[in-house]
């Protein structure tokens, strides 16, 4: 089955990442997509900008062919990679974090940009196509990461590091899950999570006063529309009846 980002350009999410309480706001959405090579399959996924509270920038990648959720966090490289240069095998020995690492390029991509929404920041100029490398990097002590660097994000030549964030996770570092099946529109799922905060009021919404008002007015207008068409609430109270005609039976009508 496959999956979308359950997200909205301008929205606010809450959570915790590495034990520090988060806001991110979500910027904005590239689409991207291209042609597998051997089954001529077309493959979209979804690059979602938020920024945090710090005003650090992290990208959500949403791989709908795989049904993956990648966060993206921005990494300092010395010196700076360019992706278009890449090629698979490229090895240097290069500065991430401060500390050495050998940098491995184990696959390059080329895509075309679907489509954006929100806002992007093309620190290199508007784009209609790009190009991603993936990386493995191993530190001094060995320790083995992946990470990526791709055209359309270049700010100051920087490469992510990649996280894979399952479901309990999402509702860790985001408080919510950020995707949604394929088939379920975004609206309804937003409409599902609003709705119970709406009528309890825990949100603070207005539409939880209004909510009860018309429910009431709901009930009201339902028993008396029991009480016209079957009688089962009499207007003057006392016990409920039911008119005859004279000339029924069971001791009903005017007998001989």
């Amino acid at each position: 089955m496959s999956i979308r980002g359950d997200l909205r350009v301008g929205e606010t999410l809450r959570g915790s990442l590495r034990k520090r309480g988060r806001y991110y706001t979500v910027m904005g959405r590239v689409v991207l997509k291209r042609r597998d090579q051997r089954s001529r399959r077309l493959i979209r996924w979804e690059q979602w900008r938020l920024a945090d509270d710090d005003g650090k920038e992290l990208w959500l990648e949403i791989r709908r062919d795989t049904n993956k959720v990648i966060l993206h966090e921005p990494v300092p490289v010395q010196p700076t990679i360019d992706p278009l240069t890449l090629e698979v095998g490229w090895t240097r020995k290069l500065r991430v974090r401060g500390r050495p690492c050998t940098v491995e390029v184990t696959n390059v991509r080329r895509a075309e940009i679907d489509h954006e929404t929100g806002t992007i920041d093309h620190s290199q100029g508007a784009r209609t196509a790009t190009t991603c490398a993936e990386l493995r990097v191993v530190d001094a002590q060995g320790s083995i990461s992946t990470m990526v660097v791709d055209a359309h994000r270049l700010h100051a030549r920087e490469i992510y590091s990649e996280t894979g964030m399952s479901s309990s996770k999402q509702y860790k570092v985001f408080g919510r899950p950020v995707i949604r099946p394929w088939w379920i529109p975004s609206f309804l799922r937003r409409f599902w999570r609003w709705f119970p905060a709406a009528i309890s009021g825990t949100n603070g919404s207005v539409w939880a006063p209004v909510f009860w008002i018309v429910l009431m007015f709901v009930v009201l207008v339902l028993a008396e529309l029991i009480d016209e068409d079957e009688g089962f609430f009499p207007s003057g109270g006392g016990v409920p009846f039911r008119n005859r005609s004279v000339y029924g039976g069971g001791g009903g009508g005017v007998g001989k």
